[in-house]
């Protein structure tokens, strides 16, 4: 149907033009004058300096065997003075004056969040690096079924001249309520939450916006009930987040901290406190041996991060390490679990709300339990060897003193604020305080290691800032000692 086909070229000739002109031009610019010219630097000379010799000076020869000979023959008057020293009332008088022995508590701030959607208890307190800011938990703190319900956190500037006491300065949403925070111990700016729901969130509050940086989202091996504890572990080449949650998991992961990235959660390591690591004759060993024991409450070693306690919802008191060597359990689908436990202690009689390890002796601990009693225990030493009785009722935390070594603070279901002192009382506490009118529960309690100040967070949703006398704030000469006397007490 179709074919190539040449037609023949067709011109068509102009009708007006008949044969083009042109003419040549030529364009000069004017001449350019030049002249040349010689330029010479000056002539440089080369010198040498030199400094005078210095001449060493030989030190003179000591000798050893004399200098040994001398201390051996002055080591009675100088270990006798020290002693005389150790005793002397020379300044007795000084320590009233500088009110060393004047111990009270004062509360400087009350603060809510009045847009609250509904009452929420503060479920947990942190501090941040520098010790201006404090971090607020919201939420249920009894659930009678699964959480429904949003929780928030909040942060509140407490160095700032004008502060809002009845609005956050920072109010964050969380999907389900909000059981723990703890602000990371270098970055002022970072901080971690455990939700009802299992997750583990990271706000990085130097931003304006997208300032929820990552979610533990959809981690099989992860958290499937509240999240009731969080560490951080610090170290020059990593950043570690510990979790603890009420499913028996106490899970590791690796925070990786980038300038140009937003942080990545990554778990790198399980372990799972089950009944089949407590011994069947203990008095609250679990019926069930294949059964996952909730914790509640967790505290490292200041001194050895491999060491941690953790309290249950039985009743147990555990001494853990995350250097376990125990046969992995059938357990998990990605990582492998294994049994922390190292140590059963003598046990609550009611679920275990706090454990704190002393910040200055590596054996001691306390516990706070709703069986109405607060304990001291010597990691070494199953049974406690004190128990303290302070109120008729739940006692929800506890905790040491970053400043005072024989200094510590709990918290009661009616309310009160209890501050002990061990170098003057080993009984009772030294000063009782209503921390509301209504004697409702206190839940949280959190000391400020930068400052003179705690503070507490109780079931209305109000937190309290409380500034401590410097008796209770400056450590007194001979207190650390006093405490290992008390530790050694218990070997007795």
């Amino acid at each position: 149907m179709f074919k190539d086909e040449e037609q023949t070229c067709i011109t068509c000739p102009s009708t007006w033009q008949k044969s083009r002109s042109s003419k040549s031009r030529v364009t000069q610019t004017s001449a350019l004058l030049t002249n040349d010219a010689s330029a010479q630097s000056y002539d440089v000379c080369s010198t040498e300096v030199q400094t005078d010799a210095v001449q060493s000076k030989k030190g003179k020869d000591h000798n050893m065997d004399d200098i040994a000979k001398f201390l051996k023959s002055v080591e009675a008057t100088v270990i006798k003075n020290l002693e005389e020293n150790l005793n002397s009332t020379a300044f007795k008088g000084l320590e009233n004056v500088l009110g060393m022995h004047n111990s009270s508590v004062n509360n400087t701030l009350t603060l809510n969040h009045s847009p609250l959607e509904f009452q929420m208890s503060v479920q947990d307190l942190s501090w941040n690096a520098s010790g201006s800011v404090i971090g607020v938990a919201y939420g249920k703190h009894d659930h009678e079924d699964w959480c429904t319900h949003k929780g928030m956190f909040c942060t509140w500037n407490v160095d700032r001249g004008r502060i809002n006491v009845n609005k956050a300065d920072q109010a964050l949403d969380v999907a389900s309520c909000l059981m723990c925070v703890e602000y990371h111990p270098i970055l002022p700016n970072l901080c971690a939450g455990g939700a009802f729901n299992g997750q583990i969130i990271i706000w990085d509050l130097s931003r304006t916006e997208d300032i929820e940086v990552c979610v533990s989202k959809n981690v099989e091996d992860g958290h499937h009930e509240p999240v009731t504890k969080l560490c951080w572990q610090i170290s020059s080449k990593s950043n570690m987040l510990l979790s603890l949650g009420m499913d028996g998991k106490i899970l590791r992961w690796e925070v990786k901290l980038s300038r140009y990235q937003d942080p990545e959660l990554t778990l790198v390591q399980g372990f799972v406190i089950t009944g089949a690591y407590i011994p069947r004759d203990h008095p609250t060993a679990p019926s069930s041996r294949t059964a996952d024991i909730g914790g509640t409450a967790m505290s490292f070693s200041h001194e050895d991060e491999s060491t941690f306690v953790v309290g249950s919802e039985s009743g147990l008191v555990l001494k853990c390490s995350t250097l376990s060597t125990e046969l992995p359990l059938d357990k998990g689908i990605k990582i492998q679990f294994r049994s922390p436990i190292t140590l059963v202690y003598n046990s609550h009689n009611g679920p275990v709300y706090d454990v704190d390890f002393s910040p200055v002796h590596r054996n001691l601990f306390l516990t706070a339990s709703t069986d109405g009693t607060i304990r001291l225990y010597n990691t070494l030493q199953p049974k406690p060897f004190q128990v303290l009785e302070p109120v008729s009722g739940y006692v929800f935390g506890v905790q040491w003193s970053p400043a005072r070594p024989l200094v510590f603070a709990a918290i009661t279901a009616n309310g009160s604020l209890l501050i002990y002192d061990l170098k003057k009382s080993r009984v009772g506490p030294v000063l009782q305080i209503p921390v509301n009118q209504t004697k409702s529960p206190v839940y949280s309690i959190e000391f400020n290691s930068k400052s003179d100040t705690l503070s507490t967070g109780d079931s209305k949703g109000t937190v309290k800032v409380w500034k401590l006398s410097q008796g209770l704030s400056s450590q007194i000469r001979g207190e650390v000692k006093m405490l290992e006397r008390i530790a050694a007490s218990s070997y007795e």
